[in-house]
């Protein structure tokens, strides 16, 4: 029984050691240029001493030699938030992650470093950067990342067509997250301004989307005139047919005690769609409960 506490000190102090010694370990590969080995060391060093900056910007710079980009992005990051003194080395570091992940097309990388900057850099201009990021955030289907750096995008375009384009890519990302108070502002801007065309009837189904979405959650909330007013706009030229037979079946009417009323946006919810769709069906068991109620 005595001897289990001297193991224990031993094995403790042979593993405190031995963690200590993963930076001088990593520091000589690196000098040998064995950068995967001293990639390997600190990584270990890391585990052990979480939060040293000296390991982060030993480690992002060992990453980049391997062409781990999303590890030097992810160690350059950890770097300003270890030290914030280093924080414009760690962001003129994470500009060398972002031209090394495009020239490989890594994009995990290449996301990580440019979000890392405007975390670290926020007024440092992105260009270019900047807007391949934010589409390729969009073909992944990463809405955070997106949502992220199509803002940033945006206000480093020149072109203001190109810059409404990116805006309304930026209201689709906040429809995914349902954030439609803010979707809709930017789809009226983008539909109002006319500057990009090719996505202004695009933005019209969008912001009929949202106001569908609203009027709903108005009318939930027991506001109708709220809900009336969002139905009255989902209903707006360059909406979808679907949302606008959708915003009929909205209850407002019903709420209000108007059934006549009501019955009438039912009708108008059937018509255009095909016999047995959903909104057809939901339209026709409104009908049917009114008409049962109505001898009542």
């Amino acid at each position: 029984m005595t001897r289990w506490p001297a193991a224990l000190l031993i094995l403790t102090c042979a593993c405190t050691r031995s963690a200590a010694d993963h930076e001088e370990l990593g520091d000589r590969a690196y000098a040998a240029g064995d950068y995967r080995s001293a990639l390997a060391e600190y990584q270990l060093g890391l585990k052990a001493h979480a939060g040293s900056a000296s390991l982060d910007a030993k480690l992002g710079a060992a990453a980049l030699h391997t062409q781990d980009y999303f590890a030097a992005a992810e160690a350059y990051r950890a770097l300003a938030r270890d030290d914030r003194s280093r924080a414009d080395e760690a962001a003129d570091a994470l500009e060398r992650v972002v031209r090394a992940a495009l020239g490989t097309n890594d994009r995990g990388a290449l996301a990580s470093a440019l979000t890392g900057m405007r975390e670290i850099a926020p007024t440092r201009p992105l260009g270019r950067y900047a807007t391949l990021a934010a589409l390729d955030a969009v073909d992944r289907g990463d809405t955070a990342t997106a949502l992220a750096l199509l803002p940033v995008a945006t206000a480093a375009s020149a072109d203001p067509a190109r810059a409404d384009s990116l805006l309304y890519l930026y209201g689709m990302a906040l429809v995914r997250v349902r954030d439609c108070t803010t979707a809709v502002s930017v789809f009226e801007g983008v539909i109002w301004r006319k500057r990009a065309p090719v996505v202004v009837e695009s933005a019209r189904e969008g912001l009929g989307l949202c106001a569908l979405v609203e009027g709903q959650l108005a009318l939930e909330k027991g506001r109708p005139a709220d809900a009336e007013d969002w139905f009255r706009r989902a209903t707006a030229p360059g909406a979808s047919p679907d949302v606008v037979r959708a915003a009929f079946l909205g209850d407002v009417r019903l709420s209000q005690g108007d059934i006549a009323g009501a019955l009438e946006s039912y009708q108008q919810a059937l018509a255009g769609g095909t016999p047995g769709d959903t909104i057809a069906q939901r339209a026709q068991e409104k009908i049917n409960s009114l008409g049962k109620a109505e001898p009542q």
